[in-house]
């Protein structure tokens, strides 16, 4: 079953014969959009995470990569006021790049970055189109076990402007003032997690916000606008590899935006470490992969992975006529797989960097040999496989072989998870409480052992792109 699931991952591109196809199909229809917003509540759980914690991706993926020089901390003030009109050029060269990808909508005239704007933080997010509320406070997030005895804790709720964050609530966020030297990986860890606490809150034009209606997303493609998480969904997905049948009824498929953000904050931080802010340059790399990870998450990468385009139109029939059953029902354990899976991920890491980081004060290292999955991220035997500079590579290598994987995956956890949450559609998995920790449950089960054994392909694939997309900033 290892090897199966380990050839799901080939170092090859997958074909974009028929992914780059713009704008809505002709058949697009209201039959489509139901079946498909119906099933999209999958991919839109509260909160609507890939990997959760992505720090804990992030750190054990930069193990062995030199990234110990140190920068020093800059505010996005200082940076935005020393290179203002370069940036603004910048930003234009980006805009004309960006036309290329499907599906983009242009930056509106009046969005576009003013070096001299009175509030120059404001028009900067604005020129990028982020929630204009981001935080973006100056801190370092460590992985349990790892920050410093001189750290100063920074209370979770102040790092967001979200109201459901009480996930946090453990998590180390040690503050920082500018001016401070911090290692480099340290500042990438850090931001690999950032665009989950805000970025792409509220963007589209049914979400009830200023920049909702000023950005010109659109319609929120997917999901409930009403839910704060769930607007977020559609910049951390990218459904770039359905059949020529699903974007036939749902060409609306086509709106995903994080291969738009992981090329957008690749593209800073190659600006800003040119212009000499190093900090601001791993900080943006740290944004943009997170959108690089989301992509290695099999569920953000395919719509409904365990069935067919016929299934789910056969699903979609039966509900216009009445039947019901089968379309919640298979919303409903997808759900709970996708979110199952997330749990056991966190949990998991969670409890490995407890169990390897034995001092508050140096994050010295036990020994890792019972740790497989930070093995498996760590893993750069693999990295010179992919060719990283292929045009392409977000989109068709990294999202593609996820969305190859994502069938085998959902069959593994319908096998692995305990009944209730793999079989019966009215049990409501949504992994938040202590006792749904489902790296736990399986461990008394029997089975955490044997289901992170299958998953290292999943996590090496994550560490894997993790690394290239940093090297992928070294080509200017």
């Amino acid at each position: 079953m290892i090897t199966r699931f380990a050839n799901l991952f080939p170092a090859s591109s997958v074909s974009n014969s028929i992914w780059n196809t713009r704008g809505p199909s002709a058949f697009s229809g209201f039959s489509g959009r139901m079946l498909i917003l119906a099933l999209l509540f999958i991919a839109t759980p509260e909160p609507a995470r890939a990997w959760w914690e992505h720090t804990l991706i992030t750190r054990a993926a930069l193990e062995n990569m030199d990234l110990s020089r140190t920068v020093k901390v800059e505010s996005l003030e200082g940076f935005l006021k020393a290179e203002g009109p370069a940036l603004a050029a910048e930003l234009e060269k980006m805009e004309r790049e960006f036309q290329a990808i499907p599906a983009y909508p242009p930056l509106p005239e009046a969005l576009r970055f003013d070096p001299n704007a009175e509030d120059i933080r404001n028009a900067f997010l604005r020129a990028i189109r982020v929630n204009p509320e981001t935080r973006l406070l100056s801190y370092v997030q460590y992985v349990p076990g790892t920050q410093p005895a001189n750290c100063r804790p920074l209370d979770y709720r102040k790092i967001t402007f979200l109201k459901e964050v009480d996930y946090l609530k453990d998590v180390p966020f040690c503050s920082v003032n500018a001016g401070t030297m911090l290692p480099a990986r340290d500042v990438i860890v850090s931001g690999s997690d950032e665009p989950d606490y805000g970025h792409d809150i509220s963007l589209f034009e049914d979400n009830d916000s200023d920049s909702g209606n000023q950005y010109k997303f659109g319609i929120q493609p997917f999901g409930n606008p009403a839910l704060e998480y769930s607007s977020q969904a559609p910049f951390h997905m990218g459904f770039y590899h359905e059949s020529a049948v699903i974007y036939a009824f749902a060409g609306f498929l086509k709106r995903t935006f994080a291969q738009f953000r992981a090329l957008q904050y690749l593209r800073l931080a190659q600006f800003a470490f040119r212009t000499g802010h190093d900090y601001w340059g791993y900080r943006f790399l740290g944004w943009g992969l997170h959108y690089v990870q989301d992509l290695t998450m099999p569920y953000h990468a395919t719509v409904m992975p365990s069935s067919s385009s016929a299934g789910m139109i056969w699903i979609n029939l039966l509900n216009t006529v009445g039947v019901t059953g089968p379309q919640a029902s298979a919303v409903q354990l997808l759900s709970n797989r996708h979110l199952a899976l997330e749990n056991f991920q966190r949990n998991l890491m969670l409890h490995g960097y407890r169990e390897a980081f034995n001092s508050p004060d140096d994050g010295r290292r036990n020994d890792l040999k019972d740790w497989p999955a930070f093995e498996a991220i760590s893993d750069t035997s693999r990295d010179k496989d992919y060719d990283f500079n292929a045009p392409g590579y977000i989109r068709n290598i990294i999202a593609g072989e996820a969305a190859q994987a994502a069938p085998e995956i959902d069959l593994l956890l319908e096998e692995f998870l305990p009944e209730s949450i793999a079989h019966d559609p009215d049990h409501i998995y949504e992994g938040v409480e202590e006792n749904e920790n489902m790296y736990r449950i399986l461990l008394e089960d029997g089975k955490a052992k044997e289901l992170t054994e299958i998953l290292l392909p999943l996590f090496q694939s994550a560490g894997i792109h993790t690394r290239n997309y940093i090297r992928m900033s070294q080509k200017q």
